[in-house]
Order: structure tokens, then C-alpha cells, then sequence
């Protein structure tokens, strides 16, 4: 089994989950995630928008995957 990148903490980022695959690999969703970031740090869209890019989205080489599907 692969290790893959897992957010934390963890119940926060749950709720950016879009998928899982059968050994274990999360796919969050980027609009999500900047969402979450929003209400447990409560900032602007801007700064969460931000923290995302810089924090999270600079793992994908390293095996994490986001979604850029627009969420209704």
C-alpha cells in the first residue's frame, strides 16, 4: 500500500473529500478546501484562496489529488 498525503486535521478536511480510491487515495475538492479553510480559520476568500494554493495545491507532485469540478 502506497502512502498518500492526508490533510489535516483530518474531521476539518473530511468535508473536501470527493473521492476515494480502493487503496486508500483521497481526492479533495478545490473548492472545498478552500471553503473549510474559510470556517475553521475564519478568513476571507482571498487569504483561504491563498493558504490553499501555497499550502496544498504545491503537494500534487507528491501524489495528492485535487478536483477542480465545480461543487452546486
Amino acid at each position: 500500500m502506497k502512502n498518500y498525503i492526508k490533510l489535516e486535521p483530518h474531521t476539518a478536511f473530511k468535508k473536501a473529500i470527493v473521492r476515494t480510491s480502493k487503496d486508500g487515495c483521497h481526492t479533495y475538492n478545490y473548492y472545498l478546501l478552500v471553503d473549510v479553510c474559510m470556517k475553521m480559520n475564519d478568513w476571507d476568500r482571498e487569504t483561504a484562496v491563498e493558504w490553499v494554493e501555497y499550502n496544498i495545491v504545491r503537494l500534487a507532485p507528491y501524489g495528492f489529488k485535487v478536483s477542480y469540478d465545480k461543487i452546486k
